[in-house]
């Protein structure tokens, strides 16, 4: 045997060592059968591998008959080479091929549908398109911007049939769902309200399912959706109720009547969160006695409900009733009514709610000069909270507080000092010592608490520093200028 053929069967059994024994065995090197076990491309699968994919589903698109397809399509493309090439996205969809050919393939067959069979495809066309949304919530984060144009897209469509849905309303209230929800996620708030409103008007008196796939276990559409609705009112209600505290009140009337709607005891935890909401906001409009009979109105079912669900509602609750007996100077029931809350919040670990229970009760107790040191450790404990939680904003405002009990202890003293002095000088010396350890709080004075959150009070002061050191604009040769006399208060 040649050296050649040797070389052969050791190839051949390292081959066989490496591979089973069928698969070796099926392995051909005849030109004819490999040409025939190849299967040819078609001239659109053809086009598609050859030249850029957006131009190719284009050309695909207009020779399928679709209109409005071609111009999404070349959008699509536009936006995401200049979002990638400002470095916007690292993810493309175009790098998977399979994800975008089937969410263009289910596009055109939704427009076909409606081209083909105009008013009775319109089931059809709005049912594949959520299933196209339903195909992209899973890369809801990696292609956010994919999904965000089609939503667009497909909404705009839905506007423009509105008044003959007829059999396609089921599915276009589950797309203004779906939307609703994206732009909840996205911060746009409002939008959603709009949105969720919509389709509320769609699966109102309808026994849809939110999600068919679990049968019986799905919750209804109907009310799905008006707890989402009622919930994101609240939400949007508190964001405004400072600036427009009417507006916050007749969202959480609202509110009231969509849960109403769908069962009290049922959403026995959100009806009561309307209610102490729309109480907040009638003390944001100072109705303290408005808000007060609301609060009135939910103390039956909130005294009464033990489940941990309504814990929170139970601060929030005596938080409030404390703050309106605070109002109508009512002190000892808001002391009793805080107390409660603090209780509540301490024993469940609320932190966020015991800080500001804290604060309203730092306030009462700065009333009572006798008891400005309670004041000053409710103070300092929440003082300490904000800062765990990081909440800058809520921490300069204890410090504020703080400032504030501190200068309006001193106040006194000053005053009386003043009114004791006998001599021009000392009393012009002493006002100005008193102004320099009161100057954080003189150029906004009075409108710090109404201002809080618009104004950053950038003048507070962590810890005690030196009176600022002026210099006289005369000599003072004889420096009996600033003596102190007799009947002066040091």
């Amino acid at each position: 045997m040649s050296r050649r053929q040797q070389e052969i069967q050791r190839i051949e059994r390292e081959v066989r060592a490496k591979l089973p024994y069928r698969t070796f065995r099926d392995i051909t090197f005849d030109r004819n059968l490999i040409k025939a076990s190849i299967v040819p491309l078609t001239f659109i699968e053809a086009r598609r591998n050859r030249g850029p994919i957006y131009e190719a589903l284009q050309a695909e698109l207009r020779h399928e008959g679709c209109k409005m397809m071609p111009e999404f399509v070349r959008c699509l493309a536009e936006k995401e080479a200049a979002l990638f090439e400002s470095m916007s996205i690292r993810a493309r969809i175009i790098d998977d091929r399979p994800l975008l050919i089937e969410m263009i393939e289910k596009m055109k067959q939704a427009e076909l549908a409606v081209v083909k069979r105009k008013l009775k495809g319109l089931k059809e066309c709005f049912t594949l398109f959520y299933e196209t949304l339903l195909l992209l919530e899973p890369y809801r984060l990696k292609y956010e911007y994919a999904l965000n144009a089609v939503m667009e897209h497909i909404v705009s469509l839905c506007h423009n049939i509105e008044g003959q849905e007829r059999d396609a309303a089921e599915m276009i209230a589950r797309i203004y769902h779906t939307y609703a929800v994206f732009l909840e996620r996205t911060g746009q708030r409002a939008n959603a309200i709009t949105y969720l409103n919509a389709t509320l008007q769609l699966v109102r008196g309808h026994m849809w399912l939110a999600e068919p796939d679990k049968g019986s276990a799905s919750p209804i559409l109907h009310a799905l959706v008006a707890q989402q609705l009622a919930r994101q009112l609240l939400i949007h209600g508190r964001q405004t109720a400072r600036q427009r505290p009417e507006e916050a009140v007749d969202m959480a009337r609202r509110a009231t009547v969509l849960i109403a709607e769908i069962g009290r005891q049922k959403n026995l935890d959100i009806f009561c969160d309307t209610f102490l909401d729309r109480a907040y906001f009638l003390m944001e409009g100072n109705k303290y006695h408005a808000a007060l009979q609301c609060l009135e109105q939910i103390r039956p079912e909130l005294t009464a409900c033990t489940e941990y669900k309504f814990v929170k509602l139970n601060i929030k609750f005596y938080l409030y009733l404390g703050q309106c007996a605070e109002n109508f100077d009512h002190i000892d029931k808001a002391i009793s009514s805080f107390k409660k809350a603090l209780r509540l919040s301490r024993l469940y670990d609320h932190k966020d709610h015991e800080a500001e229970i804290l604060l309203n009760l730092g306030k009462l107790f700065a009333r009572d000069t006798s008891k400005t040191g309670i004041a000053k450790k409710c103070y300092n404990q929440a003082k300490k909270i904000y800062i765990d939680f990081n909440d800058t904003h809520s921490k300069k405002t204890a410090v504020f507080l703080m400032g504030k009990l501190l200068a309006d202890e001193i106040t006194p003293l000053y005053m009386a000092m003043l009114k004791a002095s006998g001599s021009r000088y000392c009393a012009f010396y002493n006002l100005r010592q008193w102004k320099n350890r009161c100057r954080p709080f003189w150029k906004q004075l009075g409108t710090e608490i109404i201002k809080q959150e618009a104004n950053n009070i950038y003048c507070l002061l962590e810890e005690e520093n030196e009176d600022p050191k002026t210099v006289a604009d005369f000599i003072d040769l004889e420096n009996e200028t600033f003596k102190v006399e007799e009947g002066d208060i040091l």
